[in-house]
């Protein structure tokens, strides 16, 4: 059984399998310098969102239609229930970064089951998750979609340590700068290029797609450790940033 995940932008994917709901995560709502993302929208039949309270998260008139709206806050504080593909959605509270500039605002990290794997999003947290409090996601991170630039998300080296106890066989980076999108040249949020994260872990074999959507499972590591894949967004043109070829041994 295959599932097929589309990198729409920021914390925004598609997962489409046949005969299955599509589902989108975290659409965003951005206006960076002089560019406006008028005119984007998406298909969809179920979006789930890290919080109602970040229009970078949480922009449901992105996706066509009438989707129904799963609020992953609410599943993870215990006001709502919520089934992705008959198994229950796997949630998680957390918050930004405690000093954010805006003032910090809760959110969830949430897994689901898709194609016979669990794709578990980091929603935006902005600190370090223990054991413990990933003890929702144990078994439920095969592919774990990862803030990967740091700024006013989790520090890298936190993130790290999280990988470390979820250990999810592929990494798919998100919400990292990625020119003309991505917060690069916005006051006080040094998001870092997904390079800094790919250089950090030079022992994880790196699929470079060069396309936006990519089919799990796809290949994996024998030496034990996650593969990073790495996509293009499918709601913007790229300008630069996207690392070149790269794959430690299998």
């Amino acid at each position: 059984m295959t599932v097929r995940l589309e990198f729409v932008g920021h914390a925004c994917f598609r997962v489409l399998e046949e005969g299955r709901p599509t589902l989108v995560t975290d659409p965003f709502s951005l206006t960076i310098s002089s560019m406006e993302y008028t005119g984007l929208s998406v298909d969809g039949d179920i979006v789930i969102v890290s919080s109602l309270t970040d229009p970078a998260h949480d922009n449901v008139s992105l996706v066509n239609g009438d989707p129904r709206v799963i609020n992953a806050l609410d599943v993870a504080n215990g006001r709502d229930e919520a089934n992705i593909n008959g198994q229950p959605l796997a949630a998680i509270p957390a918050g930004e970064i405690p000093d954010h500039p805006d003032g910090p605002e809760d959110n969830a990290l949430y897994s689901f089951r898709a194609g016979g794997l669990w794709f578990a999003h980091m929603g935006d947290v902005g600190y370090e998750l223990g054991r413990e409090e990933l003890a929702p996601w144990k078994g439920r991170c095969d592919v774990l979609l990862a803030l990967v630039g740091a700024g006013f998300t989790v520090p890298l080296d936190a993130l790290d340590r999280m990988i470390d106890i979820l250990q999810p066989t592929w990494i798919v980076p998100m919400h990292y700068a990625l020119p003309p999108f991505g917060f690069r040249g916005v006051p006080g949020a040094n998001m870092s290029a997904v390079d800094v994260f790919l250089n950090r872990r030079p022992r994880d074999p790196v699929i470079v797609a060069r396309h936006h959507t990519i089919s799990f499972p796809t290949q994996r590591a024998r030496n034990g450790r996650p593969t990073i894949v790495v996509l293009e967004p499918s709601g913007y043109q790229a300008t630069a940033g996207l690392p070149e070829f790269r794959v430690a041994p299998y």
